[in-house]
Order: structure tokens, then C-alpha cells, then sequence
């Protein structure tokens, strides 16, 4: 293994999720670096899917992106600045991202070999599906020759600081290629972007199927000794809405101080035994007196628990996973609320509620409803 990657075994945690808003990804990385730099403890790899986002590496310029910001904002893509190396990519849905979360420290002070044991997970995970891919000199990632020409399969961008690493790698299983279009992918002008779908097609295997092989050959070629991890809590939010004389208005309640001082509208935690619509139901009494027609909104999402907003009795990094909803209720509907929680309340038109909301989940739940609401 010492030709690819480490060779002596690291303990690791492993945390897989599925979609993670960029922000929520940022957030996450920088507590993570900071819990691995302390004392002995193990390091970390997450494994994710982003929402569609054009990331800026440190050599990245504006003239990189070729569409403008208000063509973006109606094609439902981000842009956001990074301390990675590179130039500019593309993360979205289809697409597996992987976050090695490394200390350096201590006899293993080589970027390269970490480079080296990343590339050589993805051209084993592309093998497995009867792809061969190969390293390029000069230009990190991996690449398979097709009719087309050379196309990178999987990109590569890290930051090291005081031998910590954050950021990774994303492989492409089944991503929208046409958004690689506008953009100058990594720099490079002459070369294209391809994913195990557009070189096998039908045979081309799912996320999961993809994340599994991966994620497998991450911990063989990085030689990780995986140890227990906490399964992530899971909440719901239920967007409260009612129909207005001038169209739907959105429940946005004040949290109170000791729970964030933010505005929401429903949200709770799921309790043992409980089913995500269930949940959804209970919080929305408890919160606001109310009952309702729920429907679900097709996004679930995870995030890094902030210990400076929910206490834990230890050290160990906390997430959960949130699944969506809107709930609609009677528009002459009085709202009670608990005033432990909150403080005050106001139904809102959409653009003031999305100008509201803290969250990138909640904020992506009210453009689900607004779009299925055609308002």
C-alpha cells in the first residue's frame, strides 16, 4: 500500500450521509478539523452528496464561470469561494464527495501520498464497474480516454493546515455533465468531464452501489481502522402555510434566546417509535395549537449540531438528519404558541419569510414549495 497511500493503520470514523447543503458541508468540515487536531483522536471520513454548486479553489478567477449569476439563480445553482487548491468544479447531485478529514502529524507529513491513496480509490472503485481510469502528470484527479478525447472522471482539491486536511474528492457516478458546461472545469480547456453514467450507460450503478465500492477502497488505500461512530439524530420540519388573499403566506415563528433567537416555522426532533410524519404532526401542535394537511416535500438533508446551540454532556461531534414537509392549515387557523420556544409569530409572503430563514434547509423547503404551489 506504501506506493498509493499509507501504509501504517490510522484509527478513522467514517460518517456517511446522503445530500448536504455546501454551507452545512463548510460548517461541518471546520468542526471536524478542529476535533481531529486535539490529542489522539481518530480521523474522519464523510461521505455525502451536495446540492448543485460551482466551487472557486484558490486559483480560480470570475472568468471561470461562463453563465451569469441571474441565469444560476434560475437554474437552482450556487457559487461559493473555497480554501482548497484548484481552480473551479462542479458538485450536485449524482456525484459522490468524499471529505478525508486527516492529521498529518506525527510520521505521516505527506500531501502526496494522501493525493496518491485518493487517486488510487477511484480508479479501483471506476475498475470494479469496467472502467479504466489512470492518473494524468501534472493534473490531479483521475481520467479515462474516450472518443472524445482525455475526460476527468474525478476530481481532486485539498487545504492543508498545520497538517490538517479538509476537503477531498468528488467521482462522478450520474451528476448533470451539462453543468460542467459552463464552466472551465479544474482549468482545463482542452480536456472534458465524464461519469460512470455516460461511459456505461443503462449499466451504470446507483449512488449507493458506486459510494459503497468507494468508500470501501477509500479505507483500504488511505488504511483507515474504522471505529464506532454515533448514528445522526433525525427531526423533521414541517413548513406551515395557509392560503392568503394575495397568495400563500408562511408561519415564521421567533425561536427564544436559549434555543437560537432565529426565525422558523415548525421543526422537532423525532422521538423513539415515532415515524417522520408522525413527528410532524405532534410539532406541530405542541408548537403552534394547529393541525394539518401534510405533504412531503422530497428533501431530506444532514448537518453538524453546533454544541454552542445544543449542549452534550462530551466532546464527540454530533449531526442529524431532517426530513421535509409542508403542512397547510386553515386560514382562519388561530397559532398558540409554546412559549418555551418561541416568542413571537407572523404569517409572511415567501420572499419576506426566505429573507427570515437562517437555514440552507429551510430555505430550500420553501423554493420546493413555492415551486409546487406555482406561486
Amino acid at each position: 500500500m506504501a506506493e498509493h497511500g499509507f501504509s501504517a493503520p490510522r484509527p478513522a470514523q467514517l460518517r456517511r450521509f446522503g445530500r448536504v447543503f455546501y454551507p452545512a458541508g463548510l460548517r461541518l468540515q471546520k468542526a471536524l478539523s478542529a476535533y481531529v487536531a486535539e490529542g489522539s483522536r481518530p480521523d474522519q471520513l464523510v461521505i455525502l452528496e451536495h446540492d448543485p454548486v460551482f466551487t472557486l479553489g484558490r486559483n480560480a478567477t470570475p472568468a471561470d464561470i461562463h453563465v451569469s449569476d441571474d441565469f444560476l439563480a434560475t437554474q437552482g445553482v450556487n457559487v461559493h469561494r473555497t480554501d482548497r487548491g484548484g481552480e473551479v468544479t462542479y458538485h450536485g447531485p449524482g456525484q459522490i464527495v468524499a471529505y478525508p478529514i486527516c492529521n498529518l502529524r506525527g510520521g505521516r507529513e505527506d500531501v502526496g501520498r494522501l493525493v496518491r491513496g485518493l487517486e488510487e480509490a477511484m480508479i479501483r472503485t471506476a475498475g470494479e464497474f469496467g472502467v479504466v481510469a489512470d492518473r494524468l502528470k501534472g493534473a490531479p484527479g483521475i481520467w479515462v480516454e474516450t472518443p472524445r478525447g482525455l475526460e476527468k472522471l474525478g476530481a481532486i482539491g485539498l487545504h492543508l493546515s498545520r497538517w490538517i486536511t479538509t476537503h477531498g474528492i468528488a467521482f462522478n457516478v450520474r451528476p448533470n455533465l451539462a453543468h460542467f458546461r459552463w464552466i472551465t472545469p479544474c482549468g482545463f480547456t482542452d480536456k472534458g468531464v465524464c461519469s460512470l453514467e455516460s461511459l456505461l450507460g443503462e449499466a451504470a450503478p446507483s449512488w449507493e452501489a458506486a459510494a459503497d465500492r468507494l468508500q470501501a477502497h477509500l479505507t483500504d488505500c488511505l488504511a483507515l481502522d474504522l471505529r464506532p461512530t454515533r448514528a445522526p439524530s433525525r427531526s423533521v420540519s414541517a413548513l406551515t402555510w395557509r392560503r392568503g388573499p394575495g397568495g400563500p403566506q408562511i408561519l415564521m415563528m421567533l425561536r427564544v434566546p436559549a434555543h437560537g433567537l432565529w426565525w422558523q416555522s415548525v421543526t422537532g426532533m423525532m422521538e423513539p417509535g415515532e415515524t417522520p410524519e408522525e413527528t410532524a404532526h405532534r410539532e406541530l401542535m405542541e408548537e403552534t395549537g394547529l393541525t394539518g394537511t401534510l405533504v412531503p416535500l422530497g428533501l431530506s438533508h444532514s448537518f453538524w449540531v453546533d454544541p454552542a446551540i445544543v449542549h452534550f454532556p462530551d466532546d464527540e461531534p454530533r449531526f442529524n438528519t431532517e426530513t421535509c414537509f409542508a403542512m397547510e392549515v386553515a386560514a382562519d387557523a388561530t397559532v398558540r404558541l409554546e412559549p418555551a420556544e418561541h416568542s413571537e409569530y407572523k404569517w409572511c409572503g415567501i420572499d419576506e419569510a426566505l429573507a427570515l430563514m437562517k437555514w440552507e434547509g429551510s430555505k430550500a423547503a420553501l423554493a420546493l414549495l413555492r415551486t409546487r404551489l406555482g406561486a
